[in-house]
C-alpha cells in the first residue's frame, strides 16, 4: 500500500488494477458515443462505381480541349444503372450520386450547358475528370474504417451505415455506483431538518460518469438506519464495476471509509495524497472491483474523481487514461501561495493568442461554485507562489465522451 506518495505513482496503482471490460455487440443506432472493441476495414470500395458530383450531363470525349456538340441519348435518374456506355460525341444526363456511364470524361453541370434539338454545348472548357466522383475516391477496398479503442462519433456511424453496418462489438459500459457515508446527508429530493443537508455528491459523480462513458447504477445513503455501511457496500459491489465512498475520508481519532474497505476485506492501493483539496483519498480492490475513496466536499469530490477515478474508467474501455496536458495564459491569476500540490477548477478556452484559461469563483473544497462551467484544472506545483494575470500555467483538460 502506498501512503502519501504522489499523485503519479497512485495513479499508476490505479490503472495497473483495472480490468479492461468485456465487449457487447449493439445496434448502430446506439452506438454514439461507445469505445470500438474491434478494428473493422472496408470490404469494398466508396463509392463502388464512379458517380456523378453534380446533376448535369455525362460526356464522352470529343477531341482533347474541344467544346463542340454532344447528342444527348437519355437520362439517369437515381438507381438506374447505365445500359450502354458512351461513345464520342454522345451525353446522357445524370443526377447527383447516380452511377455514370462507361466511356464518361467529365460531367458537366446543368447550368454550364446549351441545348437546342437534343444537341448538347458546354459552355466551359472540359476536363477530363470534372465532378466524378471516382470508385474509391472515399474509402479503397482494405482501409481501415474503426479502429478498436476509438470513441464512435456521428462520422464513424455515418462511415459504418454506408458499409451496411447493422451492429459493432464495443465495449461493456463500466457500471458505477456511489455510496454516501456522511450522516447528516438527505436524498436530495427531501426538504433536509435542522443539521441536514442534500444529497448533491451522489448527482455530481453520476454525472461525471456518465460523461466519461460509464453507468450509474445505484446511489445509497448510509443514514441512520440499522442496515450496516457494510452491507449497504456488499450489495452495490455485486451490482457495479467501481464503487465510489464520498464522505467518512477523515476523521480524528478514526477514519470510516478506510475502516469500511479494511472490514469488506478489500486490498488498499493508496492512502491519502499530498494534494489540494481531497488529500484524505484512497482506493482499494475487492473481487477486482474498484473502490475509491472521495472527499465529502463537492470540489473534493469532484477533484479526486477527475484524477482517480476517470482515469479507471477510460482505462476499462480501453481507452487511454491520461488527461490532455497543456499550457494556457491564466486571465485572471490565483491569490494565495501553495503549500501541497494544488489543483484550482478553471474555464479553458481559445483566442488568437493561444489557449486561455480563468480562475472559476469559489475555490473553497466545500463549495460547488467553482465546478460550474469547469472543463479544466489548473495544476499549481507545491511550495508556488500565488499566480500573476498573465503566467503561463499547466492545465489538465477534462475528459468527456461526449
Amino acid at each position: 500500500m502506498l501512503i502519501n506518495t504522489s499523485l503519479e505513482e497512485t495513479q499508476m496503482q490505479v490503472v495497473k488494477h483495472t480490468p479492461r471490460l468485456a465487449s457487447e455487440s449493439i445496434s448502430l443506432m446506439e452506438a454514439v458515443g461507445r469505445v470500438s472493441a474491434e478494428d473493422l476495414y472496408a470490404d469494398s470500395n466508396l463509392p463502388a462505381y464512379p458517380q456523378s458530383a453534380v446533376d448535369g450531363y455525362a460526356v464522352a470525349d470529343a477531341g482533347e480541349g474541344e467544346t463542340g456538340k454532344y447528342y444527348i441519348i437519355g437520362h439517369l435518374c437515381l438507381g438506374d444503372t447505365p445500359q450502354v456506355p458512351l461513345e464520342p460525341g454522345q451525353a446522357m444526363g445524370v443526377l447527383t450520386g447516380v452511377n455514370i456511364p462507361l466511356g464518361t470524361k467529365a460531367v458537366i453541370p446543368h447550368e454550364k450547358v446549351e441545348i437546342q434539338d437534343n444537341y448538347l454545348s458546354s459552355l466551359e472548357l472540359i476536363k477530363a475528370g470534372n465532378n466524378i466522383k471516382q470508385a474509391g475516391e472515399d474509402y479503397v477496398q482494405g482501409d481501415p474504417l474503426v479502429t478498436r479503442g476509438s470513441v464512435l462519433g456521428p462520422g464513424e456511424i455515418s462511415l459504418l451505415a454506408a458499409y451496411g453496418k447493422a451492429s459493432i462489438s464495443v465495449y461493456r459500459k463500466p457500471r458505477v455506483a456511489v455510496l454516501c457515508l456522511s450522516r447528516h446527508v438527505v436524498p436530495w429530493q427531501l426538504d433536509p431538518e435542522p443539521g441536514q443537508i442534500r444529497d448533491s455528491n451522489g448527482p455530481l459523480l453520476s454525472a461525471l460518469v456518465m460523461q466519461n462513458g460509464g453507468l450509474p447504477v445505484s446511489i445509497k445513503l448510509a443514514g441512520k438506519d440499522e442496515t450496516s455501511a457494510k452491507t449497504v457496500a456488499l450489495d452495490l459491489l455485486e451490482q457495479a464495476d467501481i464503487l465510489i465512498i464520498t464522505g467518512g475520508t477523515y476523521a480524528e481519532g478514526g477514519n470510516e471509509a478506510r475502516l469500511l474497505m479494511e472490514d469488506l476485506g478489500a486490498e488498499i492501493l493508496y492512502w491519502d495524497v499530498p494534494i489540494q483539496p481531497g488529500s484524505h483519498t484512497g482506493a482499494s480492490v475487492w473481487n477486482s472491483r474498484l473502490i475509491f475513496a472521495l472527499s465529502g466536499n463537492p470540489a473534493s469530490c469532484a477533484v479526486g474523481y477527475q484524477l482517480f477515478v476517470a482515469p479507471a474508467l477510460l482505462a476499462m474501455q480501453g481507452l487511454t487514461p491520461q488527461l490532455q496536458r497543456l499550457k494556457a495564459r491564466c486571465v485572471t491569476g490565483f491569490p494565495k501561495k501553495s503549500g501541497s500540490r494544488r489543483f484550482i477548477r478553471g474555464h479553458v478556452s481559445w483566442d488568437k493568442e493561444g489557449w486561455k484559461v480563468a480562475v472559476l469563483p469559489g475555490q473553497k473544497p466545500s463549495m460547488i461554485r467553482s465546478l460550474v462551467n469547469c472543463n479544466a484544472l489548473i495544476d499549481m506545483p507545491a511550495n508556488s507562489p500565488p499566480i500573476e494575470i498573465g503566467e503561463d500555467v499547466s492545465i489538465l483538460l477534462l475528459n468527456s465522451l461526449y
